[in-house]
């Protein structure tokens, strides 16, 4: 027997008369020799096919085309030849028309995993509540309500056609829920375009507060019964109209230009690969940031609100009667506004102790390290230490204008040691109660001020120390604060000079303004609004998936660029410390702590300003300036020839699933298709509930993609195992350093997989006559050095590959890391390019993989890079991206690696 088992894919497979659908037939195992399968039809003159096959010779994969003819049902039968294998596919022709609808559902639908349906032609349309909607975590819970499921019509796009119905799902009391739910629509797959896939299918979407169809990215798609008669299945957080749609034009055949590059990186290492990636998408194909893809649009209003947040204002201050402003309290945090996300306080950082899977305990030390290094790398965006209209800025943006450079070289240990002093912004009055009386003085030094914690500058304000914490990420008052706060000022209220529970953290990052949309309406004001039917009159809603480009709500003020001619969001001009009439920073250093008052503009500094230009986000769907400039996000044509995968974790410390989810909405924002995964299980499409590499149908996942591993109501035994952490159980790290790479191998024209005998050899010896596995340094034109790791391919030095050029994949390691840290990972990807036990179809085919530096060197910063080039300005600013990319032409140049040069290839996508 030269084959194993044959496997059908699909193994139910439905066209039109005149289209054409791909079939796929596989063995489990390499051909020993070239093999021949016979093809027959059980009733002929159905669908037009080959009769006969033939996988060569260390292969085991063969695609074909087959044709409808004319309506009707048939079974195509596989037999390899001289065997008994045998494997059968049924197919259907049906007429070129969607399905009638008709039928109805309704009824009460409770959080028990029973789902409401509909009947007649509505049969496979329903809508679940999973049982942990009843019993899980609070903030998930859904009460039961009463639905109903009706056939509706929309209008269809242009350029679209349906695949089945429209159909309604209604309620009277609720449209939006606090987690996802499932739904069910029928669809005829069989309508697919020639030679479309499940990866084209797209959903079309109308409901409350959307009057416009609009298609909208699903998550978790399952696709169940037959070609003709089948459903959809999803998840989605809101009631309304779903139809299932596919563009007119696709497959598209084009001309594709690959570099053979791809670039991952872990946490900060992904926040810098999609950066990274995005600013030179000539370099690279595929782009995947894996817990990672920062969006500092979204993230600088969540420091703001939660890490730097939970304090008194000064208002609330005059109104307390009993201390409440003054003690450490965790109940002070807005509610979480986010699908997902975690709320906290500075006093109270969000983790979960009694759980792994976070990759580190990221406690008080490890927090403010992250905020020290990423000062350093982008700038503060807490504060600015230049005039608003100095380019480039002269002094280095880091600590809070007041401080001199020469205190940030003081060792940790004196700044916040024994008799250590904090610097003092002297205040007005800095003994005065909150309703006492305070005359400001004329000079531009005295007095801090802040809208919300000190308007009339009458308190002190200081540098301070922390990092105490009664358990991981809560402060503890009486514990011996040991780590400057250098990024941040507090407001000694008491006058004792230090942060005292309940003293607030200043954060001067922008002007204040008002995210009600381009007409300055928030939406219970608008004509027209009812909380149920009609939400959202206007139209304007921010929502990653429903409206990516509403202006409301979307955490960035709004003007010139998002905004129609002559409209924009209301700012106030007052400067970044929100007070009007406040002394602001001159070029000769004399003035006082403020930028940006009466310009004109809205300002914000320029640290956050680098940081947002930087994000995914910002690169895809456009960006502000600190002076309120609009900036175009990256043309549609470069876009389109970058594939994008990113993963978070639901219960990830650091809200990666709440940031990745607004990335993608910016892919949404700008036309593409995008889709979501709950768990890696759901990249099978089948709904199975294990995850298996070598079984995805990776060309039909969609080439925008966000995986949301972990499950919200995962039971306690696979919390504690890290379920959806920032690492994820060890399950889920090795399905995610394994998805976005294998993702990367079948979708890289051509590519070598045939087996070969090979080992890791570190050193050269009598049973390793080459090394493919290198440590080195290396050097760039800054003068940076630091280390790197490269893994060559098996077969790498052997004669017969000589010639063979190979892709090369960039793993960026986490915080605090180094590269050899993911040397474990680049073992095992090896395995897959060389195991017999992977039939060649679905081996990863080779690959050169390296690990860069992404570690601060000497003082530039403590533990982390994040993969940017510092401000220039800035003291010892490594240039880290620089660095990798010159690292890039060293590989080729330097070192002579067989690294495929670009090519422009036709593909069908």
């Amino acid at each position: 027997m030269v084959l194993r088992a044959l496997t059908l894919s699909p193994s139910n497979l439905g066209v039109t008369p005149g289209a054409f659908r791909f079939l796929d037939i596989e063995s489990a195992s390499d051909a020993c020799a070239d093999t021949l399968i016979d093809v027959a039809a059980s009733v002929d003159g159905i669908v037009r096919f080959p009769r006969e096959l033939r996988i060569a010779q260390g292969d085991s994969k063969v695609r074909i085309e087959i044709e409808g003819l004319r309506p009707g049902r048939t079974e195509l039968i596989f037999r390899v030849r001289g065997t008994a294998i045998e494997a059968r596919a049924e197919v259907v022709v049906v007429e070129d028309r969607p399905p009638p609808c008709s039928g109805e559902g309704s009824g009460m639908v409770y959080p028990n995993g029973t789902p409401l349906r509909g009947n007649d032609a509505l049969s496979q349309a329903s809508l679940r509540v999973p049982m942990g909607a009843a019993s899980g975590e609070e903030r998930y819970r859904v009460s039961p309500f009463e639905a109903r499921i009706t056939c509706d019509t929309m209008p269809i796009p242009p350029g679209y056609r349906a695949l089945g119905p429209a159909v309604s799902f209604r309620s009277p009391t609720v449209y939006r829920f606090p987690r996802e739910v499932e739904f069910s629509i029928p669809i005829r797959l069989a309508l697919l375009p020639s030679r479309a896939h499940r990866g084209h299918v797209e959903v079309l979407y109308r409901g409350p507060g959307i009057s416009t169809p609009r298609i909208v990215p699903i998550a978790n798609p399952r696709f169940a019964g037959n070609a003709e008669e089948g459903a959809l299945h999803f998840w989605a957080p809101r009631l309304g109209t779903y139809q299932a749609v596919v563009r007119t034009d696709v497959p598209r055949q084009r001309i594709r230009r690959f570099t053979f590059r791809g670039i991952i990186g872990f946490s900060m290492g992904g926040s810098g690969a999609a950066r990274i990636g995005l600013a030179n998408p000539d370099l690279f194909d595929f782009i995947a940031p894996l817990g990672g893809p920062t969006d500092w649009i979204y993230l600088l209003e969540y420091i703001r609100r939660y890490h730097l947040g939970g304090f008194c204002t000064f208002e609330e201050r005059l109104r307390d009667t009993d201390g409440r402003c003054n003690r450490v309290n965790r109940e002070r945090p807005p509610p979480r506004g986010e699908l997902f996300e975690h709320t906290q306080t500075f006093e109270n950082w969000w983790y979960e102790d009694m759980y792994d899977g976070q990759g580190g305990r990221f406690n008080r030390d490890d927090y403010i390290s992250i905020f020290r290094d990423l000062a350093m790398m982008f700038g503060n965006p807490n504060t600015d230490t230049n005039p608003i209209d100095i380019d480039p800025p002269t002094q280095p943006s880091i600590a809070p204008p007041g401080t001199p450079e020469e205190w940030r070289r003081i060792p940790d240990a004196m700044r916040c040691g024994d008799g250590a002093s904090p610097i003092v912004i002297r205040g007005h009055c800095p003994t005065a109660n909150p309703g006492d009386p305070c005359t400001p003085d004329t000079d531009p030094k005295t007095g801090w001020y802040d809208d919300e914690y000190n308007p009339d500058g009458r308190w002190d304000a200081i540098s301070f120390c922390d990092g105490a914490e009664i358990d991981v990420g809560n402060w503890d008052p009486s514990g011996r604060q040991f780590i400057p706060v250098e990024v941040a000022y507090a407001i000694d209220i008491n006058h004792n000079g230090r942060r005292d529970p309940g003293e607030p953290v200043v954060r001067n990052g922008r002007e204040p303004f008002e995210d009600f949309g381009c007409d300055r309406t928030p939406s219970p004001m608008e004509p027209g609004y009812h909380p149920i039917e009609n939400p959202d009159p206007s139209g304007d809603d921010y929502d990653f998936q429903y409206n990516p480009s509403g202006t409301e709500g979307n955490y960035d003020y709004d003007g010139e660029g998002t905004c129609p001619p002559g409209q924009s969001e209301r700012f106030e001009d007052v400067g970044i410390d929100g007070v009007p009439g406040t002394p602001q920073i001159q070029r000769d250093g004399m003035g006082g702590y403020d930028v940006g008052e009466g310009d004109g503009r809205f300002n914000r500094t320029r640290g956050a300003e680098r940081m947002i230009a930087s994000s995914p986000r910002g690169m895809v769907r456009g960006y502000r300036d600190r002076l309120g400039r609009w900036h175009e996000g990256l043309p549609i044509e470069v876009i389109n020839r970058i594939d994008f995968f990113a993963d978070g974790g639901v219960r990830d410390l650091f809200n990666w699933v709440v940031q990745g989810n607004h990335t993608m909405g910016a892919f949404v924002a700008r036309g593409f298709p995008v889709r979501f995964y709950n768990n890696f299980s759901g990249l099978h499409l089948d709904g199975r509930d294990t995850f298996d590499w070598k079984q995805v149908p990776w060309e039909e996942i969609g080439r925008y993609v966000m995986v949301r591993y972990g499950d919200i109501d995962a039971p306690e035994a696979d919390r504690i195992a890290g379920d959806g952490g920032h690492v994820g159980t060890p399950d889920q790290l090795v399905a995610r350093m394994t998805s976005a790479l294998v993702m990367m191998s079948a979708r890289w024209p051509g590519g070598d997989r045939r087996l070969v005998y090979d080992q890791i050899c570190r050193q050269v010896n009598q049973n390793c006559p080459n090394r493919n596995f290198i440590d080195s340094t290396f050097t760039s034109s800054t003068g940076r050095t630091g280390p790197f790791s490269v893994v060559l391919p098996p077969g790498y030095f052997q004669p017969e590959f000589a010639s063979t050029c190979y892709p090369v994949v960039y793993f960026l390691h986490g915080y605090g890391m180094e590269p050899t840290d993911l040397a474990s990972v680049g073992l095992i990807l090896w395995s897959y390019m060389r195991s017999p036990l992977i039939p060649a179809s679905r081996r990863l085919q080779k690959m050169i993989f390296v690990f860069p530096d992404g570690r601060c060197r000497s003082n530039e910063c403590l533990r982390g890079t994040f993969y940017t080039d510092a401000p220039p300005n800035h003291p010892g600013a490594p240039q880290m991206q620089r660095w990798l990319i010159e690292l890039d032409q060293y590989l080729r140049e330097g070192m002579g690696l067989r690294i495929c040069p670009p090519r422009e290839l036709m593909v069908i996508e």
